[in-house]
């Protein structure tokens, strides 16, 4: 049973700022399902982290995150130490779908606001994995964040750059498809050497890493059909650079799954992964839960069965491809 009070984190500016819109509607039947909720807004990047932090350490026993994959991300970074580790295991992530891409709920299901609600207050609390990401942020310091859905590098921390903020009349999927196709044009692949749970080190001259908790990443992209955000394990694919038309074919590919049957496609799964330049003065990308922090050199773990989390379609997702 929960214990503390409820904290809800609204990011207004989600979904291209619909969130705001949708907020008193959502406000009113929040109280209506759970009673009494703790509202805060954000006001801009890292202070859903600040805020939920405070509210955890001043007792909060659920805290909901109100926006899109990105929020949900902060709001998790709010419950881990400096390690990753949850400081919080008793406490409750509760999800409200309210963003662009929300791609870490679209393999549950993508569920209504109505169903969303009557589960964060009725539905069981369900523990799952999330992954932890150290690496050089942009200032060129080592950090480190966790994620809940997709880590990656290479491409995709270009497309991210190209894509900060999504077109409203495209939709996030159609955005992120155009930023990718953009980001071919311009992305060099640069040799990379990749080590899985400390196995033998594979290089390549890389176009795509992801390390998935979740299955999809991109606005509705299929990246990882197979993964399991209860399994303890990331599921890892990982690609080289090829010629232009042929990354663009593999692209197509992404939202059927099919990319996995691709040989050019790595596809495993580890609790650990590093991935490294060969040159020390490449720099690569990398992306988490749709937003741009850095680079390589970088290590991603999964942290299993470590986070309680309240939102509907759990604890199955709705699609797994065999």
């Amino acid at each position: 049973m929960r214990k503390g009070g409820v904290l809800a984190i609204v990011n207004p500016a989600s979904s291209s700022g619909r969130t705001l819109r949708r907020w008193p509607a959502l406000k009113s039947a929040l109280v209506d399902a759970l009673g009494e909720v703790e509202i805060r807004t954000t006001d801009g990047p890292g202070h859903a982290t600040l805020l939920t932090r405070r509210g955890l350490e001043g007792g909060a026993g659920l805290v909901i995150s109100i926006g899109g994959d990105g929020t949900n991300c902060e709001v998790l970074g709010g419950f881990v130490d400096d390690a990753g580790r949850n400081r919080f295991p008793e406490a409750e992530l509760g999800l409200l779908h309210s963003g662009t891409g929300g791609d870490f709920l679209r393999h549950l299901g993508r569920r209504s606001a109505v169903d969303a609600i009557a589960a964060l207050a009725s539905g069981p609390a369900v523990t799952i994995d999330y992954g932890v990401a150290s690496f050089v942020d942009t200032q060129g310091r080592p950090t480190t964040r966790p994620f809940l859905n997709v880590a990656s590098a290479g491409l995709s921390g270009l497309v991210d750059e190209l894509v900060r903020r999504p077109n409203r009349w495209l939709g996030p999927a159609a955005t992120y498809v155009l930023g990718s196709v953009r980001g071919l044009m311009e992305y060099v692949a640069r040799p990379v050497q990749i080590t899985v749970d400390g196995g033998e080190p594979v290089t390549m001259p890389l176009a795509l890493a992801v390390m998935a908790n979740g299955q999809y990443f991109g606005g509705g992209m299929w990246i990882a059909p197979r993964a399991r955000c209860d399994d303890g394990l990331l599921d890892v694919l990982y690609t080289p650079g090829r010629s232009r038309p042929g990354m663009v074919g593999l692209l197509a590919k992404v939202f059927r799954g099919a990319h996995v049957d691709v040989d050019s496609v790595t596809s495993t799964r580890g609790r650990a992964v590093e991935l490294r330049c060969v040159d020390d003065h490449d720099v690569v990308l990398i992306d988490l839960d749709g937003e741009q922090p850095g680079r390589l050199p970088a290590r991603f773990h999964i942290e299993p069965g470590a986070l309680r989390v309240r939102a509907a379609g759990l604890p199955e997702p709705a699609r797994l491809r065999d």
